[in-house]
């Protein structure tokens, strides 16, 4: 486990310091992947008067009194880090801290400077040949920038960084989410600022003037230093707004303003912790522009980008409610996909010489380096349902992934993940296509899977077979109708002779079909590797309950009678009760109670809410799943995620995986789903609920499902020694 030795302004108070949410969500994410912080603060500028959260349990804080003395303390114990690291704008004595702290760094540790105002510290190393950290950068092996894309990277590389990597800002999900709007915070339009001098003239060409050219309009001004600035009537002042009350701010008014400063909006590249703030609340956000803000959110869908006041004004006068919250609800699953923390966070690998280099998740350099220690090639189609929770988590085990797709009509006209961040997508035309153009790829690879229903399947098996992969594996998302088609010899995707060629058999079903596999279909090694869930888009939102049992699922001739007796039947006989079926496909015939509500299609990126507003959701499993057993959906999943009590039928292997009774309550008769409606506790249905979000966090995600298949891969190259 390495340490890190962190250096900034404030871990603990908002207050006078923009970096705060910054820091925290950064170094959370760190904390998660294994790295032991502490953070050092000194105590100025009364923050420590103005804390917006305790010590976490993530990471160590030390306070040090703001003297020459008590720095140097602090400093020294930079000693004690594997990793070490000066941030800008700590607020006391910073040149002699960067001197004092790399001073005492030991031989071998990771020396980086993290700076997050890159062009306000460039424009002083312009000015001052002989700046203390210009000085020290021939010594650092990295420079981490807030922000500022390629002119700030150059300009520290002709400085003499080593080199240098922006992180930029994100989300953090579990801190900043959408909440109840408050009536204290009402209004047309709110921003949410520091008063800094180089922000003055822009807050007053993109707030100030659009107040007072719309009087009818209310205005939220929250922030410091604004007290003695005159403002029109329309704005009112809220001072400085904690922490724990922006989600409230960024939900409850109409739209929400971000500003950059003028050296943030001169380089670009730069996007405010305000902007993922709102963002991730779900707000309908307005910023100014500047160079790169297409790269985090698609502006008229996601952003509305404002050239000057007027379109500010413009904006409020025109755009109506629903749209508002269209751009807001856009935004959210946005950030939630790509611009979270988590997603963000540097990790640790290795290089030339074993030295840990950190970098972002989205530099291409980290993803499209060539095969080697750690690469992982799958032959798939379309990493678009549970694969990218998969990819996700094998990328964060430190493993290097090429996923290649077939390009065929169909799904190049529905795609909706041209560029993941997980891993490097490519396509092919063809099976001779596909030998020529990453045959070496291919035959490089620590491991090559294949995956179910890849057209062709059956024919690239071998040719990948006589490639000699040092690992060949197979990942089946459907075992059991795998199975069924290879006894009826209806599948092209596999051939009953090919099982026994690879290495590995990962099955989305466990239980007896993997002994099936290996004792009946000559598997050499069966292993379940399960659907799981991405815990930044699944969550519990705060809503009401709407209906007291609902169901998510396309129509499917097997499982509509489980459906009819355990939603239809009990619609039947509690009329005053409130129930939905939502998805495709259902025949017109069927008989549907009044007191159900049908929805034709929800998007994925609706089904969170969707379970948040159910008392209980049902789960209904495929006849060749349950007949088998050990076969999870990945709507089981989604919906503990989200904490709604699960109500499902039974199969072998559900209470294993979670518990009956204290997890989840399997019905085997229209009377035991009766029973749950009408007799379960409001406390013990909550209960429920957390219980599966609980077994799920620790067990189901796709962070976990990478950490089981990078291990299978590791064993058997050991086992294969």
């Amino acid at each position: 486990m390495q340490t890190i030795a962190f250096y900034g302004s404030s871990l603990l108070s908002a207050y006078w310091n923009g970096a705060a949410t910054y820091y925290r969500g950064m170094l959370r994410a760190l904390a998660a992947r294994g790295y032991r912080i502490t953070f050092y603060e000194p105590d100025v500028y009364d923050r420590q008067k103005n804390r917006d959260i305790d010590p976490p349990d993530w990471c160590r804080v030390v306070v040090y009194a703001g003297t020459v003395e008590a720095l140097r303390a602090a400093a020294a114990e930079a000693a004690k880090a594997d990793i070490v690291v000066k941030c800008s704008g700590v607020g006391f004595e910073d040149d002699l801290l960067l001197t004092e702290v790399m001073r005492a760094a030991r031989p071998g540790a990771l020396r980086i400077f993290w700076d997050v105002d890159a062009p306000a510290t460039l424009a002083e190393l312009r000015a001052a040949p002989d700046h203390p950290l210009r000085r020290a950068l021939a010594g650092l092996d990295m420079v981490l920038t807030y922000g500022g894309g390629a002119p700030v990277i150059e300009a520290y590389r002709q400085l003499g960084a080593a080199d240098c990597v922006p992180v930029y800002n994100a989300l953090d999900p579990e801190t900043h989410h959408p909440v109840a709007p408050q009536d204290r915070f009402c209004g047309d339009l709110a921003f949410l600022g520091n008063r800094l001098p180089d922000r003055d003239e822009r807050v007053a060409a993109f707030f100030t003037r659009p107040a007072r050219a719309t009087p009818e309009a209310r205005f939220l001004l929250g922030g410091s230093g604004w007290q003695d600035v005159p403002m029109p009537a329309n704005v009112q002042r809220l001072g400085h707004v904690p922490t724990a009350d922006h989600n409230a701010l960024n939900v409850t008014a109409r739209m929400v303003l971000n500003i950059a400063r003028d050296s943030m909006a001169a380089n670009g590249f730069s996007p405010a912790t305000r902007v993922f703030e709102a963002a991730g609340a779900g707000a309908c956000l307005i910023t100014d522009a500047w160079e790169g803000v297409e790269l985090f959110l698609k502006p008229d869908e996601e952003v509305l980008v404002a050239r000057d006041g007027a379109d500010v004004a413009e904006f409020l006068r025109s755009v109506p409610p629903e749209r508002a919250r269209a751009i807001g609800a856009a935004a959210l699953r946005r950030v939630l996909a790509e611009h979270t923390y988590d997603r963000r966070a540097p990790i640790s690998t290795s290089c030339s010489g074993g030295m840990p280099i950190w970098r972002p998740r989205h530099d291409p350099a980290a993803r499209h380096r060539g095969a080697g220690a750690g690469a992982v090639l799958l032959l798939g189609q379309r990493p678009c349902h549970h694969l990218p929770r998969l990819l996700q988590g094998l990328y964060d085990e430190g493993h290097r992934v090429l996923f290649l797709e077939r390009d065929v009509p169909w799904y190049a006209a529905n795609r909706d993940l041209a560029e993941p961040a997980f891993c490097e997508l490519r396509l092919y035309d063809d099976l001779p296509g596909l030998a020529a153009d990453w045959g070496d790829r291919i035959r490089a690879a620590d491991a090559v899977i294949v995956g179910s229903y890849v057209p062709e399947g059956g024919k690239l098996i071998d040719l990948v077979a006589a490639m000699r992969p040092r690992q060949f594996c197979f990942y089946d998302i459907d075992t059991p109708v795998t199975m069924a088609l290879l006894d009826e010899g209806n599948t092209d995707y596999l051939h009953p002779r090919q099982i026994p060629l690879f290495d590995i058999y990962f099955s989305f079903s466990g239980g007896e079909v993997l002994t099936h596999l290996e004792q009946v279909r000559g598997a050499q090694r069966a292993l379940p590797l399960y659907c799981a869930v991405d815990p930044t888009l699944y969550r519990r939102q705060e809503a009401e309950p709407r209906w007291d049992l609902g169901y998510l699922g396309t129509y499917s001739p097997d499982r509509q009678p489980t459906l009819e007796a355990f939603l239809i039947e009990p619609a039947r006989r509690l009329p005053d009760r409130r129930f939905v079926v939502a998805g495709p496909g259902y025949p017109e015939d069927i008989d549907w109670p009044e007191n159900v509500e049908r929805i034709d299609h929800l998007g994925p990126a609706d089904h969170p809410a969707f379970y948040s507003r159910q008392r209980f959701t049902l789960n209904v499993t495929r006849a060749a799943m349950r007949r088998m057993g050990w076969s999870p959906s990945v709507r089981l999943f989604e919906a503990a995620a989200c904490a709604t009590p699960i109500i499902s039928d039974d199969w072998q292997g559900l209470g294993e995986l979670l518990p009956e009774g204290e997890a989840i309550v399997i019905a085997r008769s229209t009377e035991d789903v009766l029973r749950s409606l009408v007799s379960t506790a409001e406390p013990d249905r909550r209960a429920l609920g957390e219980a599966a979000r609980d077994r799920v966090m620790r067990a189901h995600t796709g962070r976990m499902r990478g950490r089981e298949l990078a291990t299978a891969l590791r064993q058997e190259t050991a086992t294969a020694i």
